[in-house]
């Protein structure tokens, strides 16, 4: 893991407070971002070696299922880096 990166798992409410009160958010929102990326890189790696058309189904199903959470997440990080515009939920 690097300096910014850390395990919520290990952490009290406190804790990951504290941290994204002084580190903010985007270390651990970009982290969130490499690792949707990387996992769409491995569904692909995957469909591509199975054979079996009814796997190849199921990986694009969770393919097709990711894009949400991918989108949401750059939508949310172009927001964020625009200058005085409040996040709403």
């Amino acid at each position: 893991m690097s300096e910014h990166e850390f395990d919520v798992e290990n952490l009290s409410s406190t804790e990951i407070k504290s941290r994204i009160q002084r580190e903010g958010i985007w270390p651990q929102y970009t982290q969130r971002i490499k690792t949707l990326e990387r996992a769409e890189k491995e569904f692909w790696k995957l469909f591509l070696q199975e054979n079996d058309p009814g796997r190849k189904c199921a990986i694009l199903e969770d393919l097709v299922n990711l894009q949400p959470a991918i989108s949401r997440c750059y939508d949310t990080a172009q927001t964020m880096l625009q200058p005085n515009v409040e996040m709403k939920k």
